[in-house]
C-alpha cells in the first residue's frame, strides 16, 4: 500500500517507553483537526506497541505510513484474533533483532519479517504484501495486503523481461498454499468496493469454492478471507454485507476507523486440512 517498512521509529528495548510511532499527523481543515483520523491511527500505533512489548522485539516502520498504518493496524488486529482463538504466535525472520513490516509489493519477502502461527490444524505464516500466482491462470498475479500461508510455502523469485524491465526478481507464491488472503481499505464502504473483493476470493484461493483444503467451523479457526474497511457501513450496505458473507463465506469488517479494531463480527472461520468444503461455500444459488 505504501513504502517498504523502515526507518519510521524504533523501540530500543521492550521496556523503552517510546512507541513505534505510526505517522499520526491528523488532517487539518482550517483550524479543525480530523479527530477521527487521529483516533484510529493512535489505536493502530498502540497495537504495534503492544506487539513489540509482548514479543520483546524492536519494531521498525517507515515515515511515510499514513496509508500503511491502516494495513498495519489490520495486521495486528488479525494477529490478536488468532491469539483469541488459541493459535500460538511468534515473530519470525527478524532482521538484526528488529521486526520489519513489508508494505509494498516490490519488496523481497525474505528481507522482511512475518509471524509464525501454530494451531490445532497446523503451522502457518501471517505475512504482508506477498504476490499470489492464481491457480485459475499463471498470468493472474496480484498482491493482497495480508495473507496467511501454509508453513514453508515456497516464495519463488524469477527475473522476467516483462517485469521491471528484467531488473528485479518477480516474487510470488502459489494460491495452492494460501489459507486466506485479506485486503485493507482505509475508505468508506460502497457497493462496488464490496463486490470487487469477490475477484480476490476466487483467484487467490485454490480451495474456493469446491476445493478440499478447508472446512467451515463455528469454533476456533482461521478468519475466512476478509475485506477490512475503515469507514462505517449504513443500513443498506449492511444488508449487502450480510448477504455476501452468507453467500460467499467471506467476511467484510467495517468501522475500523472508529478505533476499536474489533474483529468479533467476522463470523466465517476456516479449518485448514483435507476436509471437503461445505455447500455453504459453493457457488451461490440464484433465486
Amino acid at each position: 500500500m505504501s513504502q517498504t517498512g523502515l526507518p519510521m521509529s524504533s523501540i530500543d528495548s521492550p521496556t523503552n517507553k517510546a512507541r513505534p510511532k505510526l505517522p499520526a499527523k491528523p488532517r487539518v481543515s482550517g483550524s479543525t483537526v480530523d479527530t477521527a483520523t487521529t483516533a484510529w491511527v493512535k489505536k493502530a500505533e498502540q497495537l504495534s506497541e503492544a506487539f513489540a512489548l509482548k514479543y520483546k522485539v524492536v519494531v521498525k516502520a517507515t515515515e511515510r505510513q499514513i496509508s500503511a498504518s491502516f494495513e498495519i493496524g489490520c495486521f495486528h488486529a488479525l494477529l490478536q484474533y488468532y491469539e483469541l482463538y488459541g493459535y500460538e504466535a511468534k515473530p519470525a525472520n527478524l532482521i538484526d533483532g528488529k521486526y520489519r513490516y513489508l508494505t509494498t509489493p516490490s519488496g523481497n519477502p525474505s528481507n522482511f519479517s512475518h509471524v509464525a502461527l501454530r494451531g490445532a490444524d497446523g503451522d502457518f505464516e501471517l505475512r504482508q504484501q506477498v504476490r499470489i500466482e492464481s491457480h485459475v491462470d499463471p498470468n493472474i498475479c496480484f498482491t493482497p495486503d495480508l495473507v496467511v500461508l501454509a508453513k514453508n510455502a515456497t516464495v519463488s523469485a524469477k527475473v522476467r523481461p516483462d517485469f521491471a524491465g528484467g531488473k528485479r526478481p518477480f516474487f510470488k507464491v502459489s494460491s495452492v498454499d494460501v489459507v486466506a488472503a485479506h485486503e485493507c481499505k482505509s475508505t468508506n464502504p460502497f457497493p462496488e468496493l464490496l463486490v470487487s473483493f469477490i475477484g480476490m476470493l476466487v483467484t487467490a484461493h485454490e480451495w474456493y469454492p469446491t476445493g478440499g483444503r478447508v472446512t467451515l467451523t463455528s469454533g476456533p479457526g482461521h478468519m475466512a478471507p476478509t475485506l477490512f474497511v475503515g469507514g462505517t457501513a449504513k443500513s443498506l450496505h449492511l444488508k449487502m454485507i450480510g448477504a455476501m458473507q452468507k453467500c460467499y463465506g467471506m467476511n467484510i469488517v467495517c468501522g475500523l476507523h472508529e478505533g476499536t479494531w474489533d474483529l468479533k463480527s467476522a463470523d466465517n472461520r476456516l479449518i485448514w486440512g483435507g476436509m471437503p468444503v461445505p455447500t455453504a461455500l459453493g457457488v451461490p444459488q440464484v433465486p
